[in-house]
Formats: C-alpha cells, structure tokens, sequence
C-alpha cells in the first residue's frame, strides 16, 4: 500500500481553505483601499457646502448639509457651533440649546457653547445675559467672531451706534470674508447715517458674494439715502425676487414697504 506524503497540501478542502483565507485578505486590502486613513480628519465638503448657503441666507440648504455631515461625526464640535448659528437664524434656539449642551458635553470648557448661548438670548432680546455670556465667551477664545457680532448688535440695537461699528469691525477684521458680518457691520453705518461707510463694506461683500438679499437690500437704503431711486430700485427688485424665492416672509414684507417708499420717493414709473 501506497501511502500519499503530500496529501495535506492536495487534499480539496485544504485547497478550499487556503483560498478562502487569501479571498479574506485581499478583501482586507480593499477596505483599507477604499476607506482611506481618517487621520487627517473626516471630508468637511459639506460643512463648507453649509456656509455657502448660510452667507447667501439659504438656510434650509444650509440646516440640510450640515446635518448630513453631523450624522456621521455627531461630535464635530465646529460643525455643532455652525448647526446651532443656523438654528438660531431660523428662530429654532431650543434645538440651538441643545447644540450648546452637546458641545458641554464633549468639552465643558468650550467657548464655542457659551457664545451660542450668547446668541440664544440675544434672539430673545435678553441682552443683558447675552452680553454676559459673549464677553465670557471672548475670554477664553478672542478668535471667535459670533461674540463680537452679538455684541456689536445689542449696542446698534440700543441707539449706541458708534461703539456698534467699532466691535464689528473687530468681528470684520477676524474673518474679512464673512458676508455676514459685512451686512451687520454696513448696517451700523447706514443706522449712523454714513452712507459712503456703508457702501465701502456693501461693495466688499458684493465682491464676495452677489446673490445675498440682505447685501440688496442694504445697497437699496444706502441708494435711496443718497438721491439715487434708480439703482435703488435694482436692488430692492433683487432683494425681493431673492427673499421670496426663499421663502423669507419677514424680510420679503420689508422690502416690499422699502420698494413702496422708493417709488413714492422718486415717483418711479412701474
């Protein structure tokens, strides 16, 4: 008899198992291919997606993007700060208030979540918890630009228009491409009666971004304020189309009433 020597390395089911075992590596290789290594950090595509829509005041988009990205990093602490402005800028600061607990959460020292409580109050007109809170929030992170803009509004909100500019200037000088702050800080200026100021910073944002409505509509006071109804108009048409493309009712009915006072104004012809 016979015997066979190799018949372990022969035998079907040896052979079946050796394969099995070098599909599962090649597998492996694959997944590591194609998930790629995260240390640098996950894909921010869609936040910057969010922004965009944020400065061009579509909120939906912007609400709709940054969620997306929160479903698969619901600890991004940048991306709970920018959920929470949008939040707060469609009047949902319960839901903003959470965002803030969450960043508490992961870190009970974050800045971050003592400058959107700031702004929670400040769309409440708490003013004086909102200062509080800002200036807190300042403290710890002199780099954040949400605190110097709900500041900057109180004090424009309370008549105090010249120390308005000066702290969004402030907020203007630590992101110059914050469209924004652009349109808050003009409107302090055009609040002051400085219509050359105003415009200076409304032709910078326009250089930014042409298709902000609250940008229009700044553009068309500071016209109408300066003897031009014409190009007042331009703007106030844009804005309008704009807003109610978005479906911003507010602001859609306040420049409707600008648009009604320009005509009035300059006896401008439909």
């Amino acid at each position: 008899m016979n015997l066979d020597l190799h018949s372990s390395t022969h035998h079907p089911e040896n052979k079946l198992q050796m394969l099995k075992f070098w599909i599962l590596i090649f597998l492996s290789v694959c997944f590591l291919i194609s998930c790629g290594d995260d240390s640098e950090g996950p894909d921010r595509t869609k936040i910057e997606e969010g922004k965009i829509a944020f400065a061009e005041e579509n909120y939906d988009k912007a609400k709709s993007s940054v969620e997306y990205f929160l479903v698969k990093h619901p600890k991004d602490v940048e991306a709970l700060y920018f959920y929470a402005q949008v939040l707060i800028r469609t009047k949902q600061t319960s839901k903003a208030k959470q965002r803030a607990n969450e960043i508490l959460e992961i870190d009970p020292t974050m800045a971050e979540a003592k400058a959107i409580l700031g702004a929670v109050h400040f769309s409440r007109k708490e003013f004086t918890e909102a200062l509080k809170l800002s200036r807190e929030a300042l403290k710890k992170k002199p780099q954040l630009q949400i605190p110097y803009r709900v500041i900057g509004e109180i004090y424009l909100r309370q008549g105090n228009f010249k120390e308005g500019i000066k702290v969004l200037t402030e907020a203007h000088k630590i992101a110059p491409d914050d469209v924004e702050t652009l349109k808050k800080l003009s409107a302090g200026y055009i609040k002051d009666k400085d219509y050359t100021s105003a415009k200076k910073y409304l032709d910078i944002a326009m250089e930014i971004k042409q298709n902000v409505p609250g940008i229009h509509y700044n553009l068309a006071a500071v016209y109408a304020n300066q003897g031009e109804g014409q190009k007042a108009m331009e703007h106030i048409d844009i804005a309008l189309a704009r807003y109610k493309k978005l479906k911003t009712f507010f602001w859609a009915g306040k420049s409707r009433d600008m648009r009604r006072l320009i005509i009035k104004k300059y006896k401008i012809k439909e």
